[in-house]
């Protein structure tokens, strides 16, 4: 059951979707103007699968946020399931926003959380993932100069919607 977690817990790392209503088009080229804007709103596309983020910087610096995970067509015996619905609450170390997101799958009830990490490049984000650990009911990255973000599937880009 343990090592069935930590595989959703990678799965999930790979795909993120969110809401993205009224957003604003955010490009950076400093590097900046992510960190300081007040809303952000990005999409993903990996084949057939899609995914959207949505968060907002506060005025501590701690990231707030919706995400949203849709597999257009997952495996029979995949981890994986069709809608991953949550938030994300973390914040930029650098160049690199950490995370826990606070999710459910479907429309259960039942809230899990895992760490996500992404990588700024330009105005992009780029999901990473890597070797998580578990303990007494706390779940974090094991080492977070391992974390890949070259073999990932979503490179987020802004979105602009009026």
């Amino acid at each position: 059951m343990r090592n069935r977690l930590f595989k959703l817990i990678f799965l999930i790392s790979i795909g993120l979707f969110g809401c993205n209503h009224g957003t604003k088009n955010t490009t950076s080229q400093g590097g900046d103007e992510l960190i300081n804007s007040p809303e952000h709103h990005f999409i993903a596309i990996f084949q057939k699968d899609s995914a959207f983020l949505k968060f907002k910087t506060m005025p501590n610096g701690k990231i707030q946020g919706s995400l949203v995970i849709k597999y257009a067509e997952p495996e029979p015996d995949a981890l994986e399931k069709a809608f991953y619905h949550g938030e994300i609450i973390g914040q930029f170390k650098k160049d690199t926003l950490f995370a826990d997101y606070i999710f459910a799958d479907g429309t259960k009830s039942t809230k899990y959380r895992n760490p996500i990490a992404f990588l700024k490049k330009g105005d992009q984000l780029v999901l990473g993932f890597g070797a998580i650990e578990n303990y007494l009911g706390k779940t974090w990255f094991i080492n977070h100069k391992a974390i890949n973000f070259n073999k990932s599937r979503f490179k987020f880009i802004p979105t602009k919607t009026k």
